[in-house]
């Protein structure tokens, strides 16, 4: 083992030549300047209101659950899920069975009629061409 010990006062203009000097900043900071704080606050409040505007297009539409699914044969798969919605709207959502390679064997459009109810449940059967090994909902969506 070595026992060097690094010089401790060493003078700036060695560290300068070691490592090279860095370039003095000329100007002031690019907040200080009013056009470049400008550009960035109008860009932060254009991503702020993107933000807010794909959460309110997200939530004004129909929301659905999941709750379960079976296999029943190699035929045919089941799956109950709840919607919610404003009540008196209808909604179509599209149900999708996968077999084991994640490739779609069955495909259903499920019409919930409109009602005063705001959560409704529905259970369906998915005819498939070979066996299912999952079934969900791929989407639902208002119906005018």
């Amino acid at each position: 083992m070595s026992s060097r010990q690094a010089p401790r006062d060493l003078p700036p203009d060695v560290l300068a030549q070691r490592y090279g000097r860095r370039p003095r900043r000329t100007g002031r900071p690019w907040y200080r300047s009013p056009v470049r704080l400008g550009a960035a606050i109008v860009g932060a409040v254009l991503v702020i209101a993107y933000g807010v505007w794909i959460s309110v297009a997200q939530s004004s539409g129909a929301a659905y659950q999941e709750i379960s699914h079976t296999i029943v044969d190699d035929r045919t798969a089941e799956i109950r899920f709840s919607v919610t919605r404003e009540p008196g709207t209808a909604v179509r959502c599209q149900v999708h069975a996968l077999d084991e390679g994640s490739s779609e064997v069955g495909l259903l459009q499920v019409d919930v009629p409109a009602s005063n109810e705001r959560d409704v449940q529905e259970s369906v059967q998915v005819r498939t061409t070979s066996r299912a090994v999952t079934v969900g909902v791929e989407s639902c969506s208002t119906v005018e």
